[in-house]
């Protein structure tokens, strides 16, 4: 029997790093976990992956390149899958294939992320953009439920939720009377446990961690923002000079921790003084002093490790990524500077008012999410899941 999700990612270090729990406990216990990632089927670029690290975890990789590929390996393995795909038009054939097999699926929503469509996908997009937003996001969602009621694809068995918001929207009788709803069984519970906690001892102090966001990202340009060079070096002014106040405010060393896409010769000519790097970002948060944002979902990781967190403004990202850092901003009531700006930073109080909104990240998590009171680690309950599907085997 495999144990396996299928997935649609690119890079997987960060997949991995939120739901390292359940991986590493998955691969110890059953000897191998598969991803079965279908992303070279639509995209022929390589994927870098530590097949050396992951082994070590007993964690394999199928990357089917065909439809053909893949439907072979579905029809050879006796599986249980973990299935994760979201219900765009792009992934309804999969959720179609894997019907087909029969095969026994579950599926959970525990990562710690956040998003709000309403920025993303709507606010600052234009007219085209919104329609097909609503083609591929509302219209996919309704034809992948009609094909579930005309049992075309199976509804999956069980999808387990962290999130407190989403747990009672599924449960809420208003939501249950409406048509075309069913795409899951069962809807259960289950606690966030948050990773790299356990490591909290081993952890230094010794940076001030800069998470890039790129400044040419496509992102920004798509939502009708075009920053050009001098609007780049403008920006790139700007952080250099809070970088250096900064540094010299707390006398500690500052890493550049470049977004995969940032041009490196870019930030080298502007802040070649720093340490720049890319793909270390979790290696670089972990031993921070203090970590600096615009907007980036490796931010979660630094909350995770309990870091001081600042956030960055800057008007040449324009109210797109605005938008997004200010998301960030009000769930965890981050400190905020403008790099614009000539502050004047008071060592002693900033470094209080930065422990004191350490301090609050549980609780607000804990606002959010399920605890461990409320219900098992998602790692247990789909323990519990494999056990069942393994006797029901047995039996027949």
């Amino acid at each position: 029997m495999i144990i396996a999700e299928l997935c649609n990612i690119e890079y997987f270090e960060k997949k991995y790093f939120f739901q390292q729990n359940l991986y590493d406990f998955l691969g110890k216990k059953y000897k191998k976990f598969y991803f079965i990632n279908i992303y070279n089927i639509f995209n022929k670029r390589k994927i870098n992956i530590n097949y050396q690290f992951y082994k070590k975890k007993n964690i394999y990789f199928f990357n089917p390149k065909t439809i053909n590929e893949l439907n072979k390996f579905l029809n050879k393995n006796n599986i249980f899958l973990i299935n994760n795909l979201s219900f765009q038009f792009k992934h309804i054939l999969f959720h179609y294939l894997v019907s087909k097999k029969n095969i026994f699926q579950i599926s959970f929503t525990n990562t710690f992320q956040f998003s709000n469509y309403y920025v993303e996908m709507w606010k600052y997009v234009d007219f085209i953009r919104k329609i097909k937003f609503l083609f591929t996001k509302k219209f996919s969602l309704f034809l992948h439920r009609a094909l579930v009621i005309l049992r075309v694809i199976d509804q999956i068995n069980t999808l387990y939720i962290s999130k407190k918001d989403v747990f009672e929207k599924y449960n809420s009788s208003n939501y249950n009377k409406k048509i075309l709803i069913k795409k899951y069984k069962y809807i259960k519970k289950t606690t966030v446990k948050l990773p790299f906690l356990k490591k909290r001892n081993n952890q230094l102090e010794k940076y001030i961690t800069f998470v890039d966001s790129n400044i040419f990202h496509n992102d920004i340009s798509k939502r009708g923002h075009i920053i050009d060079n001098v609007m780049a070096k403008k920006y790139l002014l700007f952080l250099k000079t809070y970088l250096k106040n900064l540094s010299k405010v707390f006398k500690k060393k500052v890493i550049i921790c470049l977004h995969p896409a940032s041009n490196y010769n870019l930030y080298k000519k502007e802040l070649g003084k720093y340490k720049l790097c890319k793909y270390k970002t979790d290696k670089y948060i972990l031993d921070s002093f203090l970590v600096l944002f615009h907007d980036s979902t490796s931010i979660f990781s630094a909350i995770i490790a309990k870091k001081k967190i600042i956030s960055l403004k800057s008007d040449i990202f324009g109210s797109y990524l605005n938008a997004r850092r200010l998301f960030y901003v009000k769930k965890f009531n981050f400190v905020e500077h403008n790099i614009e700006k000539n502050l004047k930073i008071k060592k002693k109080i900033l470094n209080e008012k930065l422990i004191q909104k350490v301090e609050n990240y549980q609780k607000i998590i804990r606002k959010l999410h399920y605890g461990s009171n409320n219900s098992l680690p998602i790692e247990k309950l789909i323990d519990n899941e494999i056990q069942k599907f393994i006797k029901k085997k047995i039996k027949n």
